[in-house]
C-alpha cells in the first residue's frame, strides 16, 4: 500500500452496542436481547402502560387506538437496527347482547360454515378476560334453509370478440335442485334482491347440471352486452317446486371487451420434402381466439422484430388447418411472421410470432457447409458519430451459399487468437451471398460502444443452413466518434400521403411515405394528431416515442422490400387534445382511438443510431377519417386534367396526368376514354359505360392510354376524349358534368416505343408434369428494367401485342399453368416470349420461342411438317440412323464400283473372298492344310437397300423393342464347278489375315 494511506480491513461491521429503547417515556437497555427470534415484551399485566383514553382513533367495538412511538438510541452512529412487531394484545368488556348486528354476524358465520353430511359446523372461539373461565349461553332457533350459492368470480371472457361475461359460482348439493339461474344488470342493485324482485327480470343464463359451475353470459336482462359498460350479476338456485333459494351476493362491476387475438405460441418452417425449389412448408400453433377469422403469414427478406408495414403473404382459414406451403424465391433467406386475425380484423402486429431465417430450397441436403471465408477485415466506419463498424470479406465460392452472419463479442480476453465464434452473439445477417461487406451497429439489441474493442467473425450459411462455426477468421475493430461532437440528424422525409382506411367505421387511416437513405438509420416514428404536426418538438421532449403517451408508432425497418418502395402503414390511434388548444400541444393531449369526422395531421420523423432527429419544419399530410358504412358523400370532380400525345411512338397511345383528389377516402380513379365527345359516363349517359382504366389512389404519372371504349385501339390522328372519376371506398362517385379533355395522337415513325429496353437472352421452354410450361431466361443487367412480362400464342409472332399476356415477374423463371392461361394444352405448338419493361413502357419487339407438343412417352413429339427446324431434327436417334445409312451407301458404292472395274470372275472372287475369308496372297505361297468353312449365301445388294430403307422409314420418336430373330440355315445356290476349280478347293491355302467384318449386317437385319 502507498505510504500516505492507512491500510483498512477488507471487511468491517458496525454494531449498535449498547442499544437502548424508549417506549411511552420508559427506557430500557436491550443490548443483550438483540438476537433474531428473541421477543422483547414492552407491555405486560405486571408492567402496564397508561395511555390517555381521550385521544386516538376508534377501532373494533368502539375501542380507542393510538400510535405510540418506539425510540432506539445508541452511542454508535450509523449502525443498522432491524425490529419487527410480533403481537399486540388488549382487553375490553363487551356486552354481546347489547352489540348491534351480533345476530346478523352470527347468522352469516353459520351460513358460511362447513357442510358435512347435512350438518353444518361453525367454530366459535371465546376468550375469558381474566382468570381463563367464561360462561356463555347461546340459544339458536333455526328452520331449514336451502344451501346458499355465491359467485366466486366474474370476468370478461378472454380472447373473444367482446360482449360476453364468464360467471363462476359455488356448488349446491340439495336433493331437490333444479337449475342455477344467472341474472345480469347494467345497473347496481340497491340491496339484495328477493325472489319476488327477480320475477319480473329475464333470465340471462340457466344451467341444470348441478356440478357445472361456470357459464358464459351474453345478455343483461335479455339485452346484448355492450363492450365498455359496467355490469353486475347474481346467481340463484331454482328448486323442483319452482321456489327460489337465497340469491348470492351481487358481484360487479365487470366490463366486456373485444380483445386482440394472441399470435400463435410457436411456428416452424422448412423446405418441402419432394417439392420444387422455393416451396416452404410451414406449421404453427393453432390460434386460440374464439372469434378467429384466419391466420396470416408475412414474409420479409430482412431481419425483423414486428410486421408493421408488411404485406400478407398467405391467409389460412381455421377449416384449412395449421399448415400451408409458401412458394417463395428459392435460395433466399426469409423471416416469417404469424398473426391471428379475428372477425373484426384485429391482429397483434407488434408481437407477431417471428421465425427465421429460413431458406426455401430444393434438392438434397449434402450436409457440407460453405468453406471458411477468407480475408475478413473490420474497420471503424469513417465520418460518423461512432457506434458503427464496417466489416468485409471475400465472397463465398459455394454454389449453395445463401447468406452471411456477422458474429461479435466484447468484454472478454482470449489467451490465444480465437478461431471459433462459439459464445459470440449474432450482430447482423447479410441476406445474400453477392454482398461482401456490411455495417454493424448493434450487438444483443444494444448499440455498439465507442472506444470499445470488438471481436468479429463472419460465417457463410448454405440453403440448408449448414455452417462451420469452429473454423472462422476472427478480427478486431473499435468504433470511434469522428464527428467532433457535431450532431448530424438524418434528412427529413421527402414525401408523405395520408388516406382514409377503406371499408371501416372511420377508426383508421393509412399513411404512405418515402424511405430514408440514412446510413446510420435507427427507426421511423409516425405521429398523428388533431392539430398540425409540422413541429413535434414539444411531444418529443415531453413523451419521447412512448406510444402510451405520444400516440405514435415506431418502425425499426428502414424499408419493407428490396425495391425500397414507399412504406404504407395503417394507424388506429392518434393524439387528441382540448378544443381550446387548436394549434399547440399541451398536457391535455392524450392518445385515443381514431374518431371519424375529425381531421388528423400526420408526419414521420427519421432517427439515427445516436438519437439525432429533426423535429421541426417537417413535411406532413392531413386526412379526415370517414365511416364508410354510412358515407354517402362522393369525392369532388377533378378539374385539372392533362391529355397529351406520347412522344417518340407510333401514334398508338396517349399520356394522361391529373391532380389527385383532395378527398381522403378516395380508393381508386376511373379513366373513361372514347372516340366521341361526352360529358357524363355510366349506363344511360352519353359517354362510355365502363372505364378504360382503373388506377389506385396513388398512381404513377404519366398514365398511358392505348385502348378506348368499345375495345377500340388508339390510332394516329383519331381524336380522343378522356375524363377521370375519383371513387371513394363506399363506391360514391360523381359521373355527370365531368371535366373532359381531348387530343389526337401523332405517329412519330417509331414502331416500338420501348425499343430502348434490352431484349432477353437464354430463353428455354420445358414441359413440366406434362401440363405446364416452365419458362426460364437470363437476367437483364439494365438497371432501368423493373421486371419481365410473359406472352404466349399458338402462332409465331414478333410483336407482343399479337400474343396473350400471361403475367409478369421480377425473377428469371415462370411456370405457365392453366390457371394463368386457360387455353394451355400439351397437344399443340406454343410460341412464348419474355420481354422487359420499366416504369413507363415495355419492349414490344420480341423473338418468340416455340415449344412443340408433349408426347405421351415423355419426349417431345416428332414433327412431320415442313416447319421442322434443324434443332428438332438433330437428335441422337436421327444421327444414328443417318450414320448407318451413309455407311450402307458407302459400302454399296464400293461394291458397285468393284463390279464395274473387274471381270465377272473377279467379282465372284471378291464375293467369295468376302464371304469365305479366302486370302489374296500370291499363288506360289506354300499351301496350308486348313479346310475352309462351308460357304454361306452370297450377299444380295437389294437386301442391304431394303434394310437401309426400313431404317429411314421407321419412327424414331421413341425407342422400340426389337425381338431377337432365330438363326436360319441359308439356302445355297448351285455351285459352279469351274469356279471351284479356279478357287483350288481342296488344296491347302494360307489363312487370310485381312477381311471384311460383316457383323454390321446382323444389326441391320
Amino acid at each position: 500500500p502507498a505510504s500516505a494511506f492507512d491500510e483498512m480491513e477488507s471487511q468491517t461491521a458496525r454494531y449498535a452496542n449498547p442499544l437502548n429503547i424508549g417506549f411511552n417515556s420508559q427506557f430500557m437497555d436491550i443490548s443483550n436481547m438483540t438476537h433474531p427470534g428473541y421477543a422483547i415484551e414492552l407491555v405486560s399485566p405486571n408492567e402496564p402502560v397508561l395511555l390517555n383514553a381521550s385521544v386516538g382513533q376508534p377501532g373494533v367495538h368502539g375501542l380507542m387506538f393510538q400510535t405510540v412511538p418506539l425510540i432506539m438510541t445508541s452511542p454508535v452512529s450509523n449502525a443498522a437496527v432491524w425490529a419487527q412487531s410480533t403481537k399486540l394484545r388488549y382487553d375490553a368488556v363487551l356486552g354481546l347482547n347489547e352489540s348491534t348486528g351480533i345476530q346478523d354476524g352470527l347468522q352469516l358465520a353459520i351460513n358460511n360454515g362447513q357442510l358435512i353430511n347435512g350438518t353444518r359446523f361453525v367454530p366459535i372461539k371465546l376468550i375469558a378476560p381474566s382468570n381463563g373461565s367464561i360462561e356463555v349461553r347461546l340459544t339458536y332457533d333455526w328452520v331449514r334453509l336451502d344451501t346458499p350459492v355465491e359467485i366466486s368470480d366474474m370476468y370478461d371472457r378472454p380472447d373473444d370478440g367482446g360482449g360476453t361475461l364468464t360467471v363462476e359460482w359455488t356448488l349446491v348439493h340439495d336433493s331437490d335442485f333444479s337449475r342455477y339461474l344467472v341474472y345480469v344488470s347494467d345497473q347496481p342493485w340497491t340491496g339484495l334482491p328477493t325472489d319476488i324482485d327477480l320475477v319480473g327480470r329475464i333470465i340471462d343464463k340457466s344451467e341444470s347440471i348441478h356440478s357445472r359451475l361456470r357459464a358464459d353470459v351474453t345478455t343483461a336482462n335479455g339485452v346484448p352486452l355492450i363492450d365498455g359498460v359496467d355490469y353486475y350479476a347474481l346467481v340463484v338456485v331454482e328448486y323442483n317446486d319452482g321456489r327460489y333459494g337465497l340469491p348470492s351476493q351481487v358481484f360487479g362491476p365487470v366490463t366486456t371487451s373485444n380483445e386482440v387475438p394472441t399470435p400463435p405460441e410457436w411456428a416452424t418452417a422448412q423446405p418441402l420434402d419432394g417439392g420444387v425449389a422455393g416451396d416452404l412448408e410451414t406449421e404453427w400453433a393453432r390460434c386460440k381466439a374464439i372469434d378467429l377469422l384466419e391466420t396470416r403469414i408475412y414474409t420479409s427478406t430482412q431481419q425483423m422484430t414486428n410486421i408493421l408495414g408488411l404485406s400478407v403473404e398467405a391467409s389460412v382459414l381455421p377449416t384449412e388447418g395449421n399448415t400451408t406451403i409458401l412458394n417463395l424465391d428459392p435460395g433466399r433467406p426469409y423471416w416469417l411472421g404469424f398473426t391471428c386475425v379475428d372477425t373484426t380484423g384485429q391482429e397483434d402486429l407488434m408481437n407477431a410470432t417471428i421465425i427465421g431465417p429460413v431458406v426455401p430450397t430444393g434438392g438434397v441436403n449434402d450436409g457440407i457447409p460453405p468453406a471458411k471465408l477468407e480475408n475478413v477485415w473490420a474497420i471503424d466506419t469513417p465520418d460518423d458519430e461512432g457506434g458503427r463498424i464496417t466489416v468485409g470479406w471475400d465472397a463465398s465460392s459455394a454454389d449453395d451459399c445463401a447468406y452471411y452472419v456477422v458474429y461479435m463479442i466484447t468484454g472478454v480476453v482470449f489467451a490465444t487468437q480465437p478461431t471459433s465464434v462459439a459464445g459470440f452473439s449474432e450482430s447482423t445477417i447479410v441476406n445474400n451471398c453477392e454482398d461482401n461487406s456490411t455495417i454493424v451497429s448493434q450487438i444483443d439489441g444494444l448499440p455498439l460502444t465507442n472506444d470499445l474493442e470488438y471481436y468479429i467473425g463472419v460465417v457463410a450459411f448454405d440453403t440448408w443452413l449448414n455452417s462451420n462455426l469452429n473454423d472462422v477468421e476472427i478480427v478486431t475493430a473499435t468504433p470511434i466518434d469522428n464527428s467532433n461532437g457535431a450532431a448530424m440528424p438524418p434528412t427529413r422525409i421527402e414525401s408523405i400521403q395520408a388516406y382514409d382506411h377503406p371499408d371501416d367505421d372511420g377508426t383508421a387511416i393509412d399513411v404512405v411515405w418515402s424511405i430514408s437513405d440514412a446510413g446510420d438509420f435507427s427507426k421511423y416514428v409516425v405521429w398523428a394528431a388533431d392539430k398540425p404536426v409540422d413541429d413535434i418538438g414539444y411531444l418529443w421532449n415531453a413523451y419521447g416515442d412512448d406510444p402510451a403517451k405520444c400516440g405514435c408508432v415506431v418502425i425499426d425497418k428502414q424499408w419493407i422490400d428490396e425495391d425500397k418502395n414507399p412504406i404504407e402503414l395503417t394507424l388506429n390511434t392518434a393524439l387528441y387534445g382540448a378544443v381550446a388548444q387548436a394549434e399547440e400541444f399541451g398536457l391535455s393531449d392524450t392518445p385515443q382511438l381514431i374518431q371519424p369526422g375529425i381531421e388528423l395531421f400526420v408526419t414521420v420523423t427519421v432517427h439515427d443510431l445516436q438519437g439525432n432527429v429533426y423535429t421541426d419544419s417537417l413535411l406532413s399530410a392531413s386526412v379526415v377519417p370517414v365511416n364508410n358504412f354510412e358515407d354517402t358523400t362522393p369525392p369532388p370532380r377533378l378539374e385539372n386534367i392533362t391529355l397529351s400525345d406520347r412522344p417518340n411512338d407510333d401514334g398508338m397511345a396517349l399520356h394522361l396526368e391529373f391532380d389527385l383528389s383532395p378527398a381522403g377516402d378516395v380508393v381508386q380513379y376511373e379513366v373513361y376514354a372514347a372516340s366521341w365527345a361526352f360529358s357524363s359516363v355510366g349506363i344511360g349517359a352519353d359517354g362510355p359505360n365502363t372505364p378504360s382504366l382503373i388506377l389506385d389512389r396513388d398512381p404513377s404519372f404519366p398514365i398511358t392510354i392505348s385502348m378506348l371504349a368499345g375495345d377500340i385501339e388508339v390510332l394516329p390522328g383519331l381524336k380522343t376524349w378522356v375524363a377521370v372519376v375519383p371513387v371513394d371506398s363506399s363506391a360514391n362517385a360523381i359521373k355527370t358534368d365531368l371535366t373532359v379533355v381531348s387530343t389526337q395522337p401523332v405517329d412519330d415513325g417509331v414502331t416500338d416505343p420501348g425499343g430502348y429496353l434490352p431484349s432477353i437472352e437464354g430463353i428455354t421452354l420445358i414441359w413440366v408434369e406434362e401440363t405446364n410450361i416452365l419458362v426460364t431466361w437470363n437476367h437483364s443487367n439494365d438497371l432501368n428494367v423493373k421486371g419481365y412480362k410473359i406472352h404466349i400464342s399458338s402462332e409465331d409472332y414478333s410483336d407482343s401485342s399479337d400474343a396473350t399476356y400471361v403475367n409478369q415477374t421480377i425473377g428469371n423463371s415462370f411456370l405457365i399453368t392453366r390457371a394463368e392461361f386457360s387455353d394451355l394444352s400439351n397437344d399443340s405448338d406454343w410460341y412464348i416470349s419474355v420481354t422487359t419493361f420499366d416504369d413507363d413502357l415495355e419492349r414490344k419487339s420480341v423473338d418468340a420461342k416455340r415449344i412443340p407438343p408433349f408426347d405421351s412417352t415423355g419426349q417431345v413429339a416428332e414433327e412431320t411438317t415442313s416447319e421442322n427446324n434443324l434443332e428438332s431434327l438433330l437428335t441422337t436417334p436421327n444421327l444414328l440412323v443417318a450414320g448407318l445409312a451413309i455407311l450402307s451407301l458407302l459400302l454399296l458404292l464400293a461394291i458397285v464400283r468393284g463390279r464395274n472395274s473387274k471381270s465377272q470372275k473377279d467379282k465372284e472372287w471378291e464375293i467369295q473372298t468376302a464371304t469365305w475369308g479366302i486370302s489374296d496372297d500370291p499363288w506360289d505361297t506354300p499351301p496350308q492344310t486348313t479346310v475352309p468353312p462351308p460357304p454361306a449365301a452370297p450377299l444380295q445388294t437389294d437386301s442391304l437397300f431394303d434394310a437401309a430403307d426400313r431404317i429411314e422409314r421407321q419412327d424414331i420418336g421413341r425407342e422400340q423393342y426389337v425381338s431377337q430373330r432365330p438363326v436360319m440355315n441359308p439356302i445355297r445356290s448351285p455351285v459352279d464347278e469351274t469356279l471351284l476349280n479356279d478357287l483350288n478347293v481342296g488344296k491347302p491355302q494360307k489363312k487370310s489375315e485381312t477381311g471384311i467384318d460383316t457383323s454390321f449386317l446382323d444389326d441391320l437385319l
